[in-house]
């Protein structure tokens, strides 16, 4: 690969790393406003069948078109290769994305009434809508990808969650202003995803055009045999299904939610209001483990490169130092983010949602962030490694688990039983995931004396809050919201200065840190502190 290739593909790299993580914010924030504006039941209808639309955007946006890529720089230098390949992999696009249409828009009912809810009947079929431009989406995408040209993704992504947020406020303002009932309302803000998409798919659209005027890479025009494009469809579909399944994880976790936590409430004695008001309550925990995983997602995605780099250029003290590094970090944010979110949970709850009611549900809801900070970034290891099945057989026995322990625990403890679910199902994707790395990277991935240390800077990082708390909680929504922020402010200002003074990261890991060399020389003056 030449060096103008590499810097385009580094570019190319920076612009869909930017691009995600402002959309994983857009996705996690706009949440708040529209549960203060829709309350608890409102808030419960919309996510029963949101992770219909996730399933939508991440075949989209983080599976198809990663695979149509991988495909066409697997034939770089075979250009009726390529446009083979793709006439195959759009035909199959079609195939998929059509027959998830007809499915949602034919049994709506049937899937509203197995979620418990009849009423959901029509915005499952307002949200099958989406599945009619995946294949558009998709294979544009991949298709820019497949040239190393990220900015087509990345600013269609970034437009679509604009847009979409953007209707779904509007729409819930209309809703509420007009009197419209929940589920009309909820039907109004849903159609925010068909604008969004429709707006992505325009300015895909443009870009190709303008690649076609410039003397791009043509698609059609080429007619090939049948046995040319033999096995290609099929090949496709087998490494999307992998690779959309992890992608995809939280999401299938929340459509097991929707099936089950409603549901089994209503069958065990719930009344029915009170049943959506605590799945609304409980659904609360989704933007905060969101907004958590931002920073995790966004380490991944720059460390992951590096790792894949010293594998195959079989650099292996680099390879193993990069694993142990990407696993630490993880480790110590996702940790951090965790327990600061648990001890600050009644407060945050309030500033955010208006009430503190569910708070221990949530609580228990948030070692989700540290064991899918920890899934996500093995599982992008292992893919590089090209172990792309494992991480999805994982999460598919995770998923099965959480369906078992949904009906065993939520009977009994209601939604905090399925808060314990989501992180026992997640505790044993992270197990296998860990298994698996260690069986291809032969080290010890995780030091004991480093994992003390860190455990150590995490309870003393809780101290404060939680005397705030225990001591002298503020009730009001404009308290709670200055106690959440203070105790964050503060826990995170002991755990710096713990984890810089036990040195949780040896001076080689800040270099890959944001102003990595003034906490290095920080860590440094709070270590000889410490010494004197």
């Amino acid at each position: 690969m030449s060096e103008r290739s590499i810097k385009n593909l580094m570019r190319g790299a920076m612009w869909l790393t930017v691009a995600s993580l402002i959309s994983k914010i857009l996705s996690a924030v706009y949440r708040v406003p529209f549960q203060n504006m829709v309350g608890d039941v409102g808030f419960y209808i919309f996510q029963q069948v949101y992770p219909i639309y996730g399933i939508a955007m991440t075949l989209a946006l983080g599976g198809f078109p990663v695979v149509i890529s991988k495909m066409l720089a697997e034939a770089q230098d075979d250009p009726r290769k390529q446009r083979i390949i793709l006439q195959s992999v759009y035909r199959m696009l079609k195939i998929v994305s059509y027959s998830c249409f007809a499915f949602c828009f034919i049994f709506a009912g049937l899937i509203a009434v197995m979620m418990g809810d009849p009423g959901l009947s029509e915005l499952i079929r307002i949200i099958s809508f989406v599945f009619l431009l995946t294949p558009q989406l998709s294979f544009l995408r991949g298709y820019f990808q497949g040239q190393e040209e990220m900015i087509p993704t990345a600013v269609s992504q970034t437009v679509e969650q604009t847009i979409r947020v953007a209707v779904i406020i509007i729409g819930a303002g209309i809703g509420t202003a007009a009197g419209f009932n929940l589920y009309t309302t909820g039907t109004l803000a849903m159609s925010g995803a068909i604008f969004g998409g429709t707006a992505a798919l325009l300015i895909l659209r443009h870009f190709y055009k303008a690649n076609l005027r410039s003397g791009g890479f043509r698609v059609w025009g080429t007619f090939t045999a049948k046995r040319e494009k033999t096995g290609i469809g099929r090949q496709f579909l087998k490494q999307s299904l992998a690779i959309c399944t992890v992608s995809a994880m939280l999401i299938l976790f929340q459509l097991v939610d929707s099936f089950q936590v409603y549901r089994l409430m209503v069958e065990n004695g719930v009344p029915d209001m009170v049943a959506k008001s605590l799945k609304g309550i409980y659904d609360r925990g989704q933007p905060i483990v969101q907004l958590g995983l931002v920073v995790s997602t966004g380490l991944a995605l720059a460390l992951v490169p590096m790792i894949t780099s010293a594998r195959v250029h079989q650099q292996t003290n680099q390879l193993r130092r990069s694993v142990s590094l990407a696993l630490k970090l993880t480790m110590i944010i996702a940790g951090a983010e965790t327990v600061g979110l648990i001890v600050i949970m009644r407060p945050l709850n309030q500033m955010l949602f208006e009430t503190s009611d569910g708070t221990l549900v949530l609580q228990l809801f948030m070692p989700a962030v540290f064991l899918s900070s920890l899934i996500i970034m093995i599982s992008s290891i292992l893919q590089g490694f090209g172990k792309i099945k494992v991480p999805a057989i994982a999460v598919a026995i995770g998923v099965i688990a959480k369906i078992i322990m949904n009906d065993l625990l939520i009977p009994a403890f209601g939604t905090a039983g399925a808060s314990a679910a989501t992180c026992i199902g997640l505790g044993i994707i992270l197990l296998l995931c860990f298994y698996a790395l260690k069986q291809n990277v032969r080290m010890p991935i995780i030091e004991w004396h480093q994992l003390a240390r860190l455990i150590g800077a995490l309870a003393l990082m809780a101290i404060l809050p939680c005397l705030w708390e225990a001591l002298a909680p503020m009730t009001s929504r404009l308290g709670s919201s200055f106690q959440a922020i203070v105790s964050a402010l503060l826990g995170g200002a002991v755990f710096l200065v713990f984890a810089l003074r036990y040195r949780l990261l040896g001076p080689k890991d800040f270099v890959f840190l944001p102003f990595g060399s003034k906490l290095l020389t920080i860590s440094n003056f709070v270590a000889r502190k410490n010494r004197k």
